[in-house]
């Protein structure tokens, strides 16, 4: 059983996050943002979704 990393993005205190990374991320709910692998998958997989329609 793998364990789960975390997100450790720096915060504005100067310091790593500690919040657990999402599943299939890289970095927490807070620090994922636009421009993670995860939230442009999501973004993709919407897109399809509409054009199927």
């Amino acid at each position: 059983m793998a364990t789960q990393s975390k997100c450790g993005a720096w915060t504005e205190k100067g310091t790593r996050c500690q919040n657990l990374a999402m599943v299939g991320a890289s970095r927490c709910h807070l620090h994922r943002g636009d421009w993670s692998s995860y939230t442009v998958e999501k973004r993709k997989a919407k897109a399809r979704k509409r054009r199927r329609k």
